[in-house]
């Protein structure tokens, strides 16, 4: 089991690495991950349903929507999952799409625990 500490040290990993990239101040950088978590939450419900509905063009629509938000903050593992499911929705392909969902959903949630002790630590929740 991680502890908080690495926990905290992988999302500040992540951030340093964009924030070189986009030279954008903690401030602005913490409303872009605060954005992403709220507009994330709901589209993968949404996501979850269309799964559990084979309806492949909300999945196809929706793992492009993660895809690309994700993707852009680095989170890469999320990213790559929301590709694959996109992907396979496009083509129509009989997919594990429960179960790489869970797994995408799986590190959702670990990145977004991440970031609230990371905001912890700096005195921002």
């Amino acid at each position: 089991m991680e502890t908080t500490q690495q926990q905290i040290q992988e999302f500040e990993s992540i951030l340093s690495e964009l924030k070189e990239m986009l030279h954008l101040p903690d401030e602005v950088m913490t409303r872009l991950y605060n954005k992403f978590f709220e507009s994330i939450s709901p589209t993968l419900t949404q996501l979850n349903e269309a799964v559990a509905a084979c309806d492949y063009e909300s999945i196809e629509m929706l793992a492009h929507a993660i895809k690309g938000s994700s993707g852009s903050l680095r989170y890469t593992a999320i990213s790559e999952i929301a590709q694959e499911l996109e992907k396979n929705a496009h083509l129509k392909e009989n997919y594990m799409y429960q179960e790489r969902f869970n797994e995408l959903l799986e590190k959702f949630n670990r990145a977004e625990e991440c970031f609230k002790l990371w905001k912890n630590k700096m005195g921002l929740l």
